[in-house]
Order: structure tokens, then C-alpha cells, then sequence
């Protein structure tokens, strides 16, 4: 067993396998287990439920999957969530790109990592956790409570072991889709919630328990509501990184609150 804090939250891990206590060695921390928020463990079926239909994956690979599905859920307790994206920062703000497997998404952060070298760090390249930070209690805009969501890396952070144990304040979420041949790069703003929320759903772990399900909507409600959202029509190209850094430049507090102004009613 081991102790490790992500998204400063501190979790025990009673793990079988080394693999797993190797994968988060920067976020390891001198701590008992039981001065540790929670722990977690994986049963054998846990474990084996992870594999491919196949069984390609080892079990120390499967273990390692099981004991992070764990985290998040009761991440939730702590108002944090997975966020399957890739989180870059640039000037101290962050931004989320999520895609399907496949369309870019990697091959995007890699545009922003070539065009602006070490003005931006990736925080995770596929699984980091979001957590709503609040502001005073009695300050509301919007109707909504005032706070931020701030993205953390994990040790779960993709195939190319993109990630840093650190955070930087969310400023958007990116959505990657595959544009058509001869189609050209197109970045535009999503207006529609219930749209946002929908391909959002796809990106997160949505747990079975009723009351964490129904604090994750609370979540993503507060997400809705705290950042601006984008779909970014691209191929892989320098010029998809211009369409998008559009985005890094934009005033998106301004934006927000200029959206709930005109709205004529609280979000």
C-alpha cells in the first residue's frame, strides 16, 4: 500500500502489482493510510473487467485501470471529476481538447507543443481531473455560485506520457472533430447547453450510484456554466493550431458574463 494525492485529494492504494505504485511516483506523499481521505483496492473480478475481449493487457496494466476508475469515482465527494481531454496551459490558463479515439486530439497538442515550446506545458494528454474551486459562498453571477474548475494532472496521462504533476485554472473545452477533405479548418463557439452536455457525456465516467451520478451532473452543470466551449472542424495541421489558439487569446470571463447578460434570464 501507498499513499498518493492528486487533484489534492490524498489517497491510499492497496495495490498487488508494482506496475501501479511505478506509474505514480510523482504523486506519491509521505502519508498513513489512515490520515489518507479514502482508500482503494481492486478484486480480482475489478481487475480482470478491465481487460480487452481478447485479454491482450496484463494484470498489472488491468489493476492499474481498475484502482483509477475507483479514484474517480469518489472523486466526486471532492468535487472533481475524470475529463477524458488533453489539458495544455498557456499563460497560466488551461484548455481542454477532447476528441474520439483517433481523430487528432494528440496530434493537436503536439501542434501547440512545436508552435510555442516552453510557454506551454501539458498538464495530462488524456486523463486528468477537473475540481470546482469556490469562490466567497455569498457571491453568485449568473444565478451560479461563483468558483472555478482548475485541471490537475494524474499519472494516467496517456500512451505518449504526456503530463506534469501540476494545475492551471480551466479557461475552455475544445472538441476535435475530423474535418472533410478540402474542407478547411474551422474553430466555432457552442451556444447550445444541452448540445455541450451531450458531447460532454462522452468524456466522462458516469457513475451508477444515484447520488454520485446526480453530483456529476451538478458538476458538469457548473462547467456548463463556468467555461466557454468550442468544436474545432480541423486536420491535423499547423493551421489547425492557429484556428484554435484563437480561443487561448480570447477574453472568455468577458465572454461568459456577456452571454449571461444578453440572455435575459439567469443560466
Amino acid at each position: 500500500m501507498f499513499c498518493v494525492q492528486i487533484a489534492e485529494v490524498v489517497v491510499a492504494i492497496e495495490n498487488r502489482y508494482a506496475f501501479t505504485e511505478r506509474l505514480c511516483a510523482d504523486y506519491i506523499v509521505d502519508a498513513l493510510p489512515d490520515e489518507c481521505y479514502f482508500s482503494v483496492s481492486a478484486t480480482s473480478e475489478e481487475i480482470a473487467a478491465e481487460n480487452s475481449d481478447d485479454g491482450t493487457f496484463s494484470p498489472a496494466y488491468c489493476e492499474s485501470l481498475a484502482l483509477y476508475r475507483k479514484i474517480c469515482t469518489r472523486m466526486l465527494d471532492y468535487n472533481a471529476f475524470l475529463l477524458h481531454a488533453a489539458v495544455v496551459s498557456y499563460a497560466g490558463r488551461g484548455f481542454a481538447f477532447a476528441a474520439k479515439s483517433g481523430t487528432g486530439k494528440s496530434t493537436h497538442v503536439a501542434q501547440w507543443m512545436r508552435a510555442l515550446g516552453d510557454d506551454v506545458t501539458v498538464v495530462n494528454g488524456d486523463k486528468p481531473i477537473l475540481r470546482w474551486r469556490s469562490g466567497k459562498a455569498a457571491e453568485t453571477a449568473c444565478g451560479q455560485p461563483l468558483g472555478e474548475f482548475i485541471a490537475y494532472g494524474t499519472p494516467y496521462c496517456g500512451k505518449e506520457n504526456w503530463g506534469q504533476n501540476t494545475s492551471v485554472p480551466l479557461r475552455a473545452v475544445c472538441f476535435i472533430e475530423r474535418c472533410e477533405p478540402g474542407e478547411p479548418d474551422r474553430l466555432s463557439r457552442l451556444e447550445d447547453d444541452g448540445e455541450i452536455v451531450a458531447r460532454i457525456m462522452n468524456q466522462i465516467l458516469m457513475p451508477h450510484d444515484p447520488a454520485l451520478a446526480a453530483r456529476q451532473l451538478d458538476l458538469l452543470d457548473r462547467l456548463v456554466s463556468s467555461v466557454p466551449f468550442y468544436v474545432l472542424r480541423c486536420t491535423p495541421t499547423p493551421a489547425a493550431f492557429d484556428a484554435a489558439f484563437q480561443m487561448a487569446l480570447c477574453d472568455n470571463g468577458r465572454e461568459r458574463m456577456h452571454r449571461c447578460e444578453g440572455s435575459g434570464h439567469e443560466d
